[in-house]
């Protein structure tokens, strides 16, 4: 399953990069997420490996992100693998005219077993979930640069 979401967030390319790249700020922006914990590698870097644990209403989802690509600030590329699968996640930012940057991210979803079948009926709520999630950290970007100019 594959799909792209897009959000313009009023803050430049720099501050979008600089809050998006602090895994601190992961927290506040995907509440599912319990803990991320650097493995090896260099942090935010290719071959870097973390681990991610969700709470998917109540059961522990754990996810190995690797990151695959980085071009500071345009693009984040990174694999995501679970038991139920493996996610690409590519996450281009994109400076605007006015000032604004464009977060554009393209997702491929491969799901194993079960979940393949499950996914056919969840498609919508994980493009839900992933349209929330930008939208929260877009709220975080531009409350915390409204909060710097006053």
């Amino acid at each position: 399953m594959k799909h792209k979401t897009e959000i313009v967030i009023d803050a430049s390319r720099a501050i979008v990069w600089r809050l998006f790249d602090d895994p601190d700020r992961l927290l506040q922006w995907q509440p599912a997420l319990k803990s991320f914990n650097h493995k090896s590698g260099t942090p935010g870097q290719p071959d870097a490996i973390s681990e991610l644990v969700y709470d998917e209403n109540g059961r522990d989802v754990i996810m190995t992100e690797t990151i695959t690509a980085r071009r500071e600030p345009d693009f984040l590329g990174g694999t995501y693998e679970s038991k139920w699968g493996t996610i690409v996640i590519f996450n281009r930012f994109e400076a605007t005219d006015d000032g604004k940057t464009r977060w554009v991210v393209h997702t491929n979803y491969s799901f194993k077993g079960f979940m393949k079948i499950m996914a056919l009926f969840m498609r919508k709520s994980i493009i839900r979930r992933t349209e929330t999630d930008l939208n929260r950290f877009k709220l975080l970007v531009e409350t915390e640069v409204a909060g710097k100019s006053s």
